[in-house]
């Protein structure tokens, strides 16, 4: 009977540890959690150069002073320890700190935009994602209530060694760019910016889509012909300016420009005020782009690359009335889940009027060269 006792127990523990989150590297426990067992985990993703991330911070904090038993807060990082470490001797950060050096559990989580968090319990099961904010007591309370079962710190943040990326930072091109098809699914188009090249990873559709700066609906491609890429482009090269007119001609493809009519989202720029470069400043190597659920914020990326951004959140092309400007770098920081708001937004901030009118835009045909 023990024997058979024995057995079971060890074939049910294994389910606990399912749900570890896999980090490689603690910079701090929490200085405001009382527990080192809880029954309810949340993983707050962040980044140190994501200036919401900073207020969802606040707001996990003051969650965990009000439960600090059986509720633990990890922040969890993809950046390098030494640059968390060097911030965080400027704030003081109460929650627990740790890095995913390796972007394991970002990526298991499918984290894209920051800042984002789940709830797990100590079973591994998550309970809750969305933005921290949206995280309230009433939330933590129905959760508590209904689980009860334990696991500590340490066996639920699992730490694990990890190599540097160095392999991947070291990466040379041979020339200025380099187009290779990859034999994988990529649900949404990748855009990665490392310290030697911008890096496109996705189906041909989004990358040419990223190309024109235009919806992913305004390119028009066969099945056949929309295979899955990895593309990179050397930085500080002309490239970076004509990569539709380089994917087209390594790929021996043409692209047929035309024109539709339907809902646009149209930008007038007759009294526009851009802001500078000075706004927003998250350094070099670091994305340009932060996309939350209802706001953009930007660093140093052109009016085209921002349409590009509105175009496929809201679904729906977007048309300047002038051009002149389109590539000018500037910061960002935009609304976009309400219209009016974001309308007024726009028009406060940098003196643009938005509307959504019925209009003329381009699409783009993309097909095989004749032999």
């Amino acid at each position: 009977m023990k024997i058979k006792r024995l057995l079971l127990l060890l074939l049910l523990v294994p389910m606990v540890f399912f749900g570890q989150i896999r980090i490689s590297e603690t910079i701090k426990m929490s200085s405001i959690a009382s527990d080192e067992n809880n029954a309810l985990y949340f993983v707050d993703f962040w980044a140190t150069w994501c200036g919401p991330c900073i207020a969802a911070e606040k707001q996990l904090a003051s969650l965990q002073r009000q439960y600090p038993k059986n509720f633990y807060v990890m922040s969890l990082s993809q950046e390098s320890p030494e640059v968390v470490r060097r911030y965080m001797k400027k704030h003081d950060l109460q929650l627990g700190v740790a890095i995913d050096y390796n972007g394991e559990t970002f990526s298991n989580y499918n984290i894209a935009s920051l800042p984002y968090g789940i709830l797990l319990n100590a079973k591994g099961e998550k309970l809750w994602e969305g933005h921290p904010a949206d995280f309230k007591t009433y939330h933590l309370d129905g959760y508590l209530n209904t689980n009860t079962k334990q696991l500590s710190v340490e066996k639920m943040f699992k730490l694990q060694s990890y190599k540097p990326l160095a392999v991947t930072k070291d990466i040379t091109l041979n020339g200025d760019y380099d187009i290779k098809e990859i034999d994988e699914t990529i649900e949404r188009l990748q855009v990665v910016k490392k310290p030697n090249f911008l890096e496109l990873s996705g189906s041909l559709k989004d990358i040419m889509a990223y190309a024109n700066n235009v919806y992913t609906n305004q390119i028009n491609i066969t099945s056949k012909l929309n295979k899955t890429y990895r593309m990179r482009f050397k930085n500080n090269t002309s490239v970076l300016y004509k990569i539709d007119e380089i994917v087209l001609r390594h790929l021996k493809l043409k692209q047929q420009d035309t024109l539709a009519n339907g809902e646009v989202l149209f930008f007038n720029l007759s009294g526009a005020h851009f802001w500078d470069v000075n706004q927003i400043d998250w350094g070099n190597d670091t994305p340009n782009f932060l996309i939350g659920d209802a706001d953009i914020k930007a660093d140093n990326v052109s009016l085209n690359q921002v349409s590009f951004q509105l175009a496929n959140l809201l679904e729906l092309p977007v048309i300047a009335s002038d051009n002149s400007m389109a590539n000018e770098l500037h910061d960002w920081e935009i609304h976009y889940k309400y219209f009016d708001l974001m309308s007024s937004s726009l028009k406060d901030t940098y003196g643009i009027k938005i509307e959504k009118k019925i209009s003329e835009y381009p699409k783009y045909m993309i097909t095989k060269k004749a032999p």
